[in-house]
């Protein structure tokens, strides 16, 4: 008489048979429902791993810090712009250069009051070297004082349109001496990851993927086409493509002003360096990896792995 299988054993064939049943499914999906079940099936990697390791006595960290990750480079590199003193936009030099910079605000445009000189950048981006072999400032060209110099540019132009204005609210105008800027100058392709790390930690306002009040970047559209007038063109109304009567608002005004209140509601400004430094921080923690009781010293398990356990 055969033994009883155990309950894992049962659990195993049972999981077994089903991953085996899907597979068979095959030409009989339609392609989204192919697609769905594929999707849901490589998401389970990652459990069945936990499972697994679960059963294991001794525990596996989750992650492990690697210097040559360019996601953990993209995190220091963050860090390091941090370093940076804060300037003035309106007084930055001409220099050599590829990397990250972030603007900050610290006017009293109603709309940007919950991060108005605080540590949270209304704008963050990157700078790519002119060429991507470029092993030093000068070979990388004046890219990342080019980005600034333009954003530098379309407020001042917002600026002058709106001086002698008699504009009323909402149509608050900006001022280029109400921003600053950091700026950090990396080694060619550190700046990529950075960014993202930015954009992810900070969510700016004006960074397009926030899609709330993006378009400060844009230069216009090419020929022959009339894309409609960015959220940023709509609120800062200066820049002469933009203003073009063939354009049509992307959003009414009402509803960026309603984005952007909802979005700082949500996403509160970092009022410190050492909050956002401790953000950094628990990025890079792990698994403290204790255990309820101290583990008895003779467990033959807690042997260095390839020696033998010997007496003291």
């Amino acid at each position: 008489m055969a033994p009883k299988p155990k309950k894992h054993e049962i659990l195993l064939d049972e999981m077994l048979a089903t991953l085996s049943t899907l597979g068979e499914l095959g030409e009989t999906l339609s392609r989204p429902a192919a697609k769905k079940t594929r999707e849901s099936l490589y998401s389970l990697r990652d459990e069945i791993a936990k499972a697994a390791a679960a059963l294991d006595p001794v525990r596996e960290p989750a992650s492990w810090f690697d210097p040559a990750d360019p996601y953990t480079a993209g995190r220091l590199v963050a860090v390091a712009l941090l370093a940076q003193p804060r300037v003035p936009l309106d007084l930055i030099s001409r220099s050599y250069g590829a990397g990250v910079y972030a603007i900050y605000y610290k006017g009293d445009h109603p709309a940007y009051a919950p991060i108005s000189g605080t540590e949270t950048p209304i704008y963050v981006g990157k700078a790519d070297p002119s060429s991507g072999t470029a092993s030093s400032p000068r070979e990388q060209g004046q890219t990342l004082y080019g980005r600034l110099a333009d954003h530098r540019k379309a407020i001042r132009i917002v600026e002058q349109w709106a001086t002698g204005k008699n504009l009323t609210p909402p149509e608050y105008p900006l001022r280029i001496a109400d921003f600053e800027c950091r700026r950090l100058v990396t080694a060619t392709n550190a700046q990529t990851y950075a960014e993202s790390h930015l954009i992810n930690l900070f969510e700016p306002v004006w960074n397009r993927e926030t899609r709330i009040c993006w378009g400060i970047s844009m230069h216009g559209d090419t020929d022959g086409r009339n894309n409609a007038r960015p959220p940023w063109h709509v609120l800062h109304r200066g820049v002469s493509w933009a203003m073009a009567e063939k354009r049509l608002d992307s959003r009414p005004l009402a509803q960026i002003l309603d984005d952007i209140s909802k979005h700082f509601n949500e996403k509160p400004g970092f009022a410190s360096e050492e909050e956002i430094i401790d953000q950094f921080l628990k990025a890079f923690a792990q698994d403290p990896m204790i255990v309820s009781t101290s583990l008895a010293d003779d467990d033959p398990n807690d042997a260095p792995h390839g020696t033998k356990k010997s007496g003291i």
